[in-house]
């Protein structure tokens, strides 16, 4: 039994220090947590595009809707439901955050590319609605 007690502190002590593995809506760590938006608000919607241009390099254009680009209050504690930024992911990795409506992806790698870009609230959570994350992605195949 004195054995058992180390180990529950141990276990307890890690599982609540990883950030993947809550749900909170108000809690500071940036990028593990999420925001539900509320009866009452509208709720944003994101729509990407992908495209080459002439320089060879991809263009990434985000459409949204009931949601406005806010960097100058990136870090509020306070969660946003309507305004705010988005996070940028390539291939699963996360590479960028977003404040506007165009970011130049530069070149992509060989082969299938999934872009993916999340709605955050401006206190870093991703925005959700009836449990599902509001994103768009869609897979860019670069052939050189």
């Amino acid at each position: 039994m004195i054995f058992f007690i180390p180990f529950l502190l141990f276990f307890f002590y890690f599982t609540n220090e990883n950030g993947h593995s809550h749900f909170s809506a108000n809690s500071s760590h940036p990028g593990h947590d999420y925001v539900e938006i509320p009866k009452g608000y509208d709720v944003p919607s994101v729509k990407i595009f992908v495209t080459q241009d002439q320089s060879d390099t991809w263009l990434l254009e985000v459409q949204t809707e009931n949601f406005k680009f806010n960097p100058k209050k990136v870090g509020d504690k306070v969660p946003s439901y309507n305004e705010g930024h988005a996070h940028l992911y390539i291939n699963g990795e996360k590479f960028n955050r977003l404040y506007g409506k165009y970011y130049n992806l530069g070149t992509l790698k060989q082969g299938k590319n999934k872009i993916k870009v999340t709605l955050n609230s401006n206190n870093h959570g991703t925005l959700i609605y009836n449990e599902k994350t509001i994103e768009d992605s869609m897979v860019v195949d670069v052939a050189y």
